[in-house]
C-alpha cells in the first residue's frame, strides 16, 4: 500500500513517469510523498508522517539512503557510535555494505553508493516489510508494493506473465514460497536478504540466516533468564518509540499466549498507556479470555466482533496483500480495523505502533513435531491437497534447501505466510512483534529441541517469571497453561464433550468460522459465487489453470474457495489494471 519505490536506468535517463500508488482507505492517516531524482535513478517514498524522523531519507555526496517503517534501535546505535543524528550515524555505518544487519525493527530500505554506482535494497531479519524487484539489461526496479511495480512495468511496456508455480502454491499452501510472486518476472527478497547491483552484476545475498545459529548448552534456568532479559529489551525498544512521539500504543490481545506475553510484560514493565484490541466472534474463547485479562488489569479493550460480511471484502483485502496469501488469512484483521476506525473509537492520527505476538508460538517451538531433527514434509502446512500434484515438484525443490522442518516452516509458513498480517496493521500505524526482535529470535532458535518441543520452555518461562499470567486459560489447549500431558489430554476431552452439549459455551465457536458463515448466510454465499462467475475467465494461454480454478471452487471447502477467489482478485489487480 505504501513504502518506497526505486527505478534505475542502466543505459540512460530514467524518464519522468512517477510511480502509481494504491489509493488509501478512508480510515487511514494522511500520507506524504517524498521524491529523489538523479539522471539515472528515481526514488519515491509514500508514507505517513508517523515516525518520520525514524524513516531515513539521507542524501550526501557519497550515498543516498531511504528506509520505510521503523528502525527501532537508531538511538542505541547513535549512542554506541557517538553520533548526534541519523546522518552522522549512516555516514559511519555505510562503509560496511551490510550495515543494516545491525538494525532492529520493522523496516526495509535502499541505498545508492554514488561513487561506484552500487545499489542495494534490503529488508529486515524476518522479512516483515516486503521488497520486490525486477531487473533486465536496461532497468532495475525495487518496490515495497507489488502493484506499484506491476504498474511501472506497464508504463515501460515491459511484458509480464503469471507464474504458474506461484499460482499453484497459492492454491495449495495458501501463500507464496521462497522468492515467488504471482508475476513471473518479479521476485521478492526473502527474510534477511539484500539485492546488490554493482560492476554490471545483480545478486541476491543473505545477511542473516537462522541455519547459522548453533544450539546452545545452557541449563534450563539460564535459558529462562535469557528469554526474560531479551524479551523485556525488545518490549522496551518498541514501547520507547511510542513514548518518544507521545503516540497511542495498540496491543492485540486474544486467548493465546503470544499476545498475552507482549501485553502483560509491557504493562508489568511500566508501559501503562496501551490499549488492547481484540477481534473475534462474540462469545468465543478468544474474546472471553481477552476480556478477562483486560478487566483484571484494568486496561481498556476495543472488542470488534467479526461477521460473515468480512468474507465479502475480497478485492479490498487482496489490494493490501497483492495475492501473497489467501485473503481470509488476514481478512478478519482488515474488517476489525475498518470497523474500529469507522466508528471513531480511536483517532487514527494518534495511533503509534500496533504491538502483536506474531509467530511467538513458532519461535518457542510449535513448528517442531518431535525432539529429533526431522526433515520437512511435502504436505507441511497445506490448506488444500486438491491440486497438490501440480506443485509437488516445486515444493520438493524447496524442501531440499532446508536441513530440518523448523527452518523450512520459519522461512515459508512464518516469514512468507503469517508475516503478511503486518501489512494490515501497517494501514493504521507501524507494527511489531517482540518475538521477532533479532536477539530474542536468535537466542530462542538456539534453544535445544528437548526444551522447545510442545512449547515446554514457553510455559516454564511464563510460570517461572510471570506465574500470574498462567491464571488465565489458553485457547489452544482449552485450559490453563501446563506442560502436564495428562492434564492437556483432559482439557481436550472436556472441550470435545462441551461442544456436543446443548448449551452455550465459549468453546463452541471458532475465532473465524468461515465455513459456517458460507453455509448459513445465502447473501454471503451468493456474493462469493457471483464473484467467481464474473472473474473466472482467463486468457487462452492459462486455460489449464482456469479449469483447475473452476474445479477447486466447485468441489472445495470454504478455504479452497477463498484460495481461488484470492487468485482471481490478484489477477485482476496485477494483470487487468492496464
Amino acid at each position: 500500500m505504501h513504502g518506497f519505490a526505486v527505478q534505475i536506468s542502466l543505459n540512460g535517463v530514467v524518464g519522468n513517469n512517477c510511480f502509481t500508488w494504491k489509493p488509501l482507505f478512508e480510515f487511514q492517516s494522511k500520507h506524504i510523498l517524498r521524491c529523489f531524482e538523479s539522471e539515472n535513478i528515481r526514488v519515491e517514498h509514500f508514507t505517513s508522517e508517523k515516525y518520520i524522523e525514524n524513516k531515513l531519507w539521507i542524501d550526501t555526496v557519497d550515498f543516498f539512503c531511504i528506509t520505510d517503517g521503523v528502525v527501532s534501535n537508531l538511538n542505541t546505535l547513535k549512542a554506541q557510535y557517538n553520533c548526534k543524528n541519523n546522518n552522522e550515524l549512516l555516514i559511519k555505518l555505510s562503509s560496511n555494505k551490510e550495515f543494516f544487519k545491525d538494525f532492529s525493527g520493522h523496516f526495509a530500505g535502499f541505498i545508492w553508493y554514488k561513487k561506484n554506482n552500487e545499489f542495494i535494497a534490503f529488508n529486515n531479519h524476518c522479512g516483515t516489510k516486503k521488497v520486490f524487484y525486477f531487473q533486465n539489461n536496461d532497468t532495475i526496479i525495487f518496490t515495497t508494493d507489488l502493484f506499484t511495480l506491476s504498474s511501472k512495468l506497464n508504463d515501460l511496456n515491459i511484458s509480464k506473465s503469471v507464474d504458474l508455480s506461484a499460482a499453484y502454491l497459492l492454491l495449495t499452501s495458501g501463500f507464496m514460497h521462497e522468492d515467488y510472486t504471482l508475476i513471473k518476472e518479479v521476485r521478492q527478497l526473502r527474510a534477511g536478504e539484500y539485492a546488490l547491483y554493482g560492476n554490471n552484476v545483480f545478486t541476491v545475498q543473505p545477511y542473516f540466516e537462522l541455519k547459522n545459529i548453533i544450539e546452545n548448552k545452557d541449563a534450563k534456568d539460564e535459558i529462562i533468564a535469557q528469554l526474560e532479559k531479551l524479551f523485556k529489551k525488545a518490549i522496551q525498544t518498541e514501547c520507547d518509540l511510542d513514548n518518544a512521539e507521545n503516540r497511542l500504543p495498540l496491543t492485540t490481545l486474544s486467548g493465546g499466549l503470544d499476545s498475552r506475553m507482549v501485553a502483560l510484560i509491557a504493562n508489568k514493565t511500566g508501559y501503562r498507556n496501551q490499549k488492547f484490541i481484540n477481534f473475534s466472534e462474540k462469545g468465543y474463547a478468544d474474546e472471553v479470555i481477552a476480556r478477562q485479562i483486560a478487566n483484571q488489569y484494568q486496561i481498556d479493550m476495543f472488542q470488534v466482533p467479526l461477521s460473515a460480511n468480512g468474507l465479502c471484502a475480497i478485492d479490498e483485502v487482496v489490494r493490501i496483500n497483492d495475492g501473497l496469501t489467501l485473503y481470509t488469512g488476514s481478512g478478519h484483521v482488515f474488517e476489525a480495523l475498518r470497523k474500529l476506525l469507522s466508528t471513531h473509537q480511536i483517532d487514527v492520527e494518534k495511533i503509534g505502533i500496533v504491538h502483536t505476538g506474531m509467530i511467538g508460538d513458532a519461535v518457542l517451538g510449535s513448528f517442531l513435531t518431535s525432539t529429533e531433527e526431522n526433515k520437512p514434509k511435502l504436505t507441511d502446512g497445506l490448506y488444500s491437497k486438491g491440486l497438490f500434484h501440480k506443485v509437488s515438484d516445486t515444493l520438493k525443490s524447496h524442501i531440499e534447501k532446508y536441513d530440518n522442518e523448523e527452518l523450512y516452516k520459519f522461512y515459508n509458513r512464518a516469514f512468507l505466510g503469517a508475516n503478511n498480517g503486518f501489512l494490515y496493521f501497517d494501514l493504521i500505524g507501524e507494527s511489531s512483534s517482540a518475538f521477532l526482535f533479532p536477539e530474542f529470535l536468535s537466542y530462542a532458535y538456539s534453544i535445544p529441541r528437548k526444551y522447545k518441543f510442545k512449547e515446554q520452555i514457553y510455559i516454564d518461562w511464563m510460570k517461572a517469571c510471570h506465574p500470574e499470567f498462567a491464571n488465565f486459560e489458553w485457547e489452544a489447549i482449552a485450559g490453563k497453561p501446563t506442560n502436564n500431558n495428562l492434564i492437556r489430554q483432559f482439557y481436550r476431552y472436556k472441550r470435545a464433550v462441551v461442544k456436543r452439549l446443548p448449551f452455550k459455551s465459549m468453546w463452541k465457536n471458532n475465532m473465524n468460522p468461515e465455513q459456517i458463515w458460507y453455509d448459513k448466510f445465502p447473501e454471503v454465499r451468493n456474493t462469493l459465487d457471483q464473484y467467481f462467475e464474473l472473474n473466472k475467465k482467463l486468457p487462452a494461454e492459462y486455460s489449464e489453470l482456469e479449469n483447475d480454478l473452476i474445479w477447486l471452487y466447485l468441489n472445495g471447502n470454504i478455504t479452497e474457495k477463498t484460495q481461488v477467489l484470492t487468485f482471481l482478485s490478484s489477477y485482476k489487480l496485477l494483470f487487468r489494471h492496464v
